[in-house]
C-alpha cells in the first residue's frame, strides 16, 4: 500500500492485547510503505514495557520509524531521569533520536521533542530546526517531506488553549524553508488534523492512542496517510469499533502542493 501508517501513544504497560493483535494483523495485510510511531511507547519507561514495545515493533512490516515520547522518560525515578533519561529507549528501541527514512517517494525526519526537566512539555530546539533544513531542504522535487514529533503543532479544534510544542515559531520557519508537506504527532490521545495558517498547505496530523486503555474521550485509532500519484497526501483515520479498526468519516484534508 502506498501509504504511511501513523501510530502513536502505545503505552505498553496499559495496552489492550486484543487491539495489539488486531492492529498487527491489519498492518500486515495493508503493508504500508512506512510505519511511523510518534512516541510514548511505554507507560512508565520500565524494562518490561520497553521489551513489549520492542516485540511489537519487530512484528510490524518494515520499515518503521520511531521517536520517543515523554512517557519513555522515567517520571518517578528522578536520578535516572537526570542521568540517563532515554537510556532504556536507546537500548531497547533505537539509539537514533533523529531517525531519517528516504525512499523513492518519501523523506521522513523524526525529532526528539522530549525534555526531561519538564517531562510533560516538549520543544523543538534551534539546532533541531537547523536539522530540518539540513536533512530536507536540498532534496529533489517530487518527494513528500514529513517531520515526526511526539508533541503537537496544533491544539484540538475544541480545546484551542492546550499547549503545543515549544519552539514552534522557529520550527515553522525551518519547515517552510525546507518545503515540508506533512507533520505527524501524538501526545494528546486525540486524533485530529488541520492546515497550519503560517504555511498554507502544511498539513498537521495527530493520532489518538492506538492500543492503550488510556483513552481521552475518543476510541483507539490510527491514521493512514495515502500518497497518491498526484495531489499530495490524503488522510484516512481508522478507529476501533469493538471488533476492528474501521475508516471513519472526518473532514477530508489534503496537502496543497507547494
Amino acid at each position: 500500500m502506498n501509504a504511511i501508517a501513523h501510530l502513536s501513544d502505545l503505552h505498553f504497560g496499559t495496552e489492550d492485547p486484543v487491539l495489539v493483535r488486531r492492529l498487527l494483523v491489519e498492518l500486515d495485510e495493508l503493508q504500508p510503505r512506512l510505519t511511523v510511531i510518534s512516541g510514548d511507547l511505554t507507560q512508565r519507561a520500565r524494562r518490561a514495557q520497553f521489551a513489549a514495545a520492542r516485540r511489537f515493533i519487530d512484528a510490524l512490516p518494515a520499515p518503521v520509524l520511531v521517536v520517543p515520547g515523554n512517557h519513555d522518560i522515567p517520571l518517578w525515578d528522578v536520578t535516572r531521569r537526570i542521568v540517563s533519561p532515554l537510556g532504556r529507549y536507546r537500548s531497547y528501541i533505537t539509539p537514533d533520536l533523529c531517525p531519517f527514512h528516504r525512499d523513492g517517494a518519501l523523506a521522513v525526519l523524526g525529532l526528539n521533542t522530549t525534555r526531561p526537566a519538564r517531562w510533560k512539555e516538549g520543544e523543538i530546539s534551534p539546532a533541531q530546526a537547523d536539522l530540518i533544513r539540513d536533512r530536507l531542504g536540498d532534496l529533489e522535487n517530487g518527494l513528500v517531506k514529513v517531520v515526526v514529533t511526539h508533541h503537537p503543532f496544533i491544539p484540538p479544534p475544541d480545546q484551542p488553549r492546550l499547549a503545543v510544542v515549544g519552539g514552534r515559531a522557529t520550527a515553522l520557519a525551518a519547515l517552510r524553508d525546507a518545503g515540508v508537506d506533512l507533520l505527524l504527532s501524538g501526545h494528546l490521545h486525540l486524533g485530529y488534523s488541520g492546515l497550519l495558517d503560517e504555511r498554507p498547505g502544511l498539513l498537521s496530523v495527530q493520532a489518538s492512542t492506538a492500543v492503550s486503555r488510556r483513552r481521552r474521550g475518543q476510541p483507539n485509532g490510527y491514521n493512514l496517510v495515502h500518497l497518491p500519484a498526484a495531489g499530495g497526501p490524503v488522510l484516512e483515520t481508522r478507529r476501533w469499533d469493538g471488533q476492528t479498526f474501521r475508516p471513519v468519516t472526518v473532514p477530508t484534508l489534503r496537502h496543497s502542493p507547494r
